[in-house]
C-alpha cells in the first residue's frame, strides 16, 4: 500500500517535530551538563586557591589537574567560558595580583622574595611575567604607586 502525498506531508511534518524536539532535548542535557562541570570545578578550583595551591610551583599541568582532581577538558572548559582565558594565564594573573598587593603592603621585602612567596622561583622569571600583565617591572610599578600615596 503506498502512501498518498498528503499522508507523506503529514508524516515528514511529524518527524521535524520529533527530530527538534530531539535536538533540543540534546541542548539542554548539554547546557544541564555543563552548568553541573562549572559548578564543580569552580567549588575545586576556589578551595584550591583558599589553599594557597596556586602558589606552590608544581613541575606540570598535570599535576595540578591531579590535585584539582579534573580532567584537562573540564579545567579548560572552565577557564575558557568562565575567565575567557587560559587556566595558565588565569593562574599568572592571579599571582601578580597578589604580588602587586605584596609589593604596597610590604615595601621593605625585596620584589625577588616576593615572586619566590608567590611560587615563581627565579626571579627574571617574576620580572618578566609581571612586566607582561603591568607593562613596567615591579620595582618600577612599586614606585610608582608608593609615589602617588
Amino acid at each position: 500500500m503506498y502512501l498518498n502525498n498528503e499522508k507523506l506531508q503529514l508524516w515528514a511534518i511529524r518527524f521535524k517535530f520529533k527530530r527538534r524536539r530531539e535536538m533540543r532535548n540534546k541542548r539542554l542535557a548539554e547546557a544541564k551538563q555543563a552548568r553541573k562541570v562549572i559548578g564543580m570545578v569552580e567549588r575545586r578550583l576556589g578551595k584550591w586557591v583558599a589553599d594557597g595551591k596556586h602558589r606552590i610551583n608544581y613541575k606540570s599541568i598535570d599535576d595540578i589537574l591531579m590535585d584539582l582532581d579534573l580532567t584537562g577538558e573540564e579545567l579548560s572548559f572552565y577557564c575558557s567560558t568562565r575567565f575567557g582565558k587560559t587556566f595558565l594565564t588565569w593562574r599568572k594573573e592571579l599571582r601578580i595580583e597578589e604580588a602587586m598587593d605584596m609589593l604596597l603592603k610590604f615595601p621593605e621585602i625585596p620584589a625577588s622574595k616576593i615572586g619566590l612567596s608567590l611560587g615563581i622561583k627565579d626571579k627574571s622569571d617574576f620580572r618578566h611575567q609581571f612586566k607582561s600583565i603591568t607593562g613596567m617591572t615591579p620595582r618600577e610599578w612599586r614606585e610608582k604607586k608608593l609615589k602617588k600615596n
